[in-house]
């Protein structure tokens, strides 16, 4: 992310760098904030009393934002009424869309959590793969600023599967990890492109058993170039359940210090702890408000999913100089959240 802020007249220039950057730009531009960017639109031409699309044309359009909706791993779009334009269009609705490297002017009223939230994407976080897997299946995921399921393996051993050994089935992943798009052996692939070696930092093998090990040794063996990356943890279970289990553990946090998702994932099983045993948490907008009112929120935890509907209580929040943590619900720790109404707090003492 790249940003610049004139902060006497409420602008912000932007240039998201990666999908992870324009998701976050989701939860920032918000109803009523005045968009500036280029965009591809049809002349209308008149002939007679009927009105014809013309050619399509690259055009720099300003627009008041109504609508803003997340095209998983393609752009944001964002719709509005055209309020500045070339003199000859003719105002109406239009939608710009939002994607890597391309720059944008938003004006609005900022608040200290969105830019926080600018700022700290500009500090580059650090990427891991992570392979969670036992005898029989396997994921891959890269990590981020969210988890990126890659692929999956669904592949005992059998005449069914057609693999008869376990090399068959560490090279079937192996052949993944290099790049191949052609899966000899998987039963099942949700491909989405394996990212080059330089792109992330960490391979973190995880699983119950001994997969983990045998899978890492293998790789090493044939693929120096990642083996100085791979670390080995033992976990319970496998799947997104596995992953969770290993973004708890809090390893992932270790290898990526500047990641939101590790993060995010703390701060919500703190909170349910703390509501397990009656402690200081707070959710639900009814009980959060009451608790913000007291002065007592000490982080104020909010699904991104709810930001637009809360906009009141989160500048109370800022007010009070409470945390704010905006937390993604694409992962399983932002579903919880989500599951106990998107609004939640962490409270430095009881309220009654």
């Amino acid at each position: 992310m790249k940003s610049s802020f004139d902060m006497k007249h409420g602008i912000g220039k932007i240039t998201p760098e990666n999908m992870e950057d324009v998701y976050l730009l989701s939860s920032i531009i918000t109803n009523g904030a005045l968009l500036t960017a280029r965009t591809i639109r049809s002349r209308e031409i008149r002939r007679g009393d009927e009105t014809v699309k013309g050619k399509k044309e690259s055009i720099v359009l300003t627009i008041s934002v109504e609508k803003t909706e997340f095209q998983d791993e393609k752009c944001l779009r964002v719709g509005g009424k055209i309020v500045k334009g070339p003199e000859d269009l003719e105002h109406g609705y239009h939608s710009i869309e939002i994607a890597p490297n391309d720059f944008i002017t938003v004006e609005k009223s900022w608040r200290s959590w969105e830019i926080d939230k600018i700022k700290k994407a500009e500090k580059k976080a650090e990427k891991v793969l992570v392979c969670v897997l036992d005898e029989t299946e396997a994921d891959i995921w890269l990590v981020q600023e969210r988890a990126k399921h890659l692929v999956h393996f669904a592949c005992s051993l059998g005449k069914k599967s057609g693999i008869s050994t376990k090399p068959q089935y560490y090279s079937a992943i192996y052949e993944y990890l290099k790049g191949k798009e052609e899966l000899k052996y998987a039963r099942k692939a949700e491909l989405s492109g394996m990212p080059k070696s330089e792109d992330f930092v960490h391979f973190v093998v995880a699983g119950p058993a001994f997969a983990k090990e045998e899978l890492s040794d293998f790789v090493r063996q044939k693929y120096r170039k990642l083996a100085e990356k791979i670390s080995i943890h033992p976990i319970s279970q496998t799947g997104e359940a596995g992953l969770q289990e290993l973004l708890k553990s809090g390893i992932l946090e270790k290898l990526l210090k500047q990641s939101r998702i590790s993060e995010e994932t703390e701060a919500v099983e703190k909170l349910l702890s703390e509501i397990g045993k009656d402690g200081l948490a707070v959710y639900g907008l009814k009980e959060t408000q009451k608790a913000l009112e007291a002065g007592a929120i000490e982080t104020l935890l909010v699904s991104d999913k709810k930001v637009r509907e809360i906009e009141d209580l989160l500048e109370r929040a800022e007010k009070q100089k409470a945390k704010i943590l905006i937390v993604s619900s694409e992962h399983q720790s932002g579903e919880k959240l989500l599951g106990l109404g998107g609004v939640a707090g962490l409270l430095k003492y009881k309220v009654k």
